[in-house]
């Protein structure tokens, strides 16, 4: 699983780099804003994980499956808080490592490489994981190793997919080919899960309408723009985001495959 997703995205890294080229070595996070967050919705999703999660400047935050560390970044700029970075792939983690040094905030923000299935060392006032859990099939491990990185009392804030209804076989393959997702747990299971591992959910909500707009208009804006991408970097690397960019959009389209925000605490 790990090995495919890794090539199911690895058009990312090379897009990234062409894009840095023309950006000075010294970077904002404006600079980056369009560049280092692999969820959806920006910066406005972490401020909503920022209210839910009540990060303050003495927080300690693991941001689970860091990516390129554009989520970690924002949380320390804007609350002060102080950053740990997990992310599976390294040639993400050391790119993460390299943006963040290019940004001044390597003092607040750190990035391992790591599975979250083997665990980690520490604890957390809370942790957050956008768009990741996905891509993880083994729910009872990974919310058990989930639940232990959590200090007494400590949040946790996921953005993730879920099955609304009974997928075809078409969005099954879809799902487990192009998006890296073999599985899809409904709410309900969702719930279950996290709650057996001993995370209680405090609420949720239902952010289907919202990233469906949001992927289709990601997908719109990118194939307006391809004759640009395509000059600064190739036809190949283009056509792979519009597949997938497509995929997600159809996907949405469909009706079975929806969105939520779900954020709770430890249990006693």
């Amino acid at each position: 699983m790990h090995e495919s997703m890794t090539r199911m995205y690895e058009y990312r890294l090379p897009f990234l780099r062409g894009e840095l080229a023309h950006l000075p070595e010294r970077l904002t996070l404006t600079d980056l804003q369009s560049l280092d967050h692999y969820h959806y919705c920006g910066t406005t999703a972490i401020d909503i994980a920022i209210e839910r999660l009540g990060i303050t400047a003495e927080s300690q935050v693991l941001d689970i499956g860091a990516g390129v560390g554009g989520t970690a970044r924002y949380l320390a700029q804007q609350v002060g808080c102080r950053v740990t970075g997990l992310e599976l792939q390294p040639q993400l983690q050391q790119m993460a490592v390299e943006l963040t040094e290019r940004t001044g905030l390597s003092q607040r923000v750190t990035f391992i490489q790591g599975d979250i299935l083997a665990g980690i060392a520490g604890t957390f006032d809370a942790w957050l994981s956008l768009l990741v859990f996905l891509h993880i099939p083994d729910r009872k491990t990974l919310f058990s190793q989930c639940a232990v990185l959590l200090k007494p009392g400590g949040r946790f804030y996921i953005e993730d997919y879920v099955q609304l209804q009974s997928l075809t076989p078409v969005e099954q393959r879809v799902l487990a080919e192009q998006i890296a997702c073999p599985y899809l747990p409904t709410l309900e299971s969702y719930q279950q899960d996290l709650a057996r591992a001993g995370l209680g959910v405090l609420a949720y909500e239902n952010v289907t309408p919202l990233w469906h707009n949001w992927v289709h208009q990601r997908w719109y804006q990118f194939q307006q723009n391809q004759a640009h991408y395509r000059q600064k970097h190739g036809d190949d690397l283009v056509e792979s985001y519009l597949h997938f960019y497509q995929a997600v959009v159809d996907l949405f389209s469909g009706g079975n495959v929806g969105g939520m925000r779900i954020w709770g605490q430890l249990l006693p």
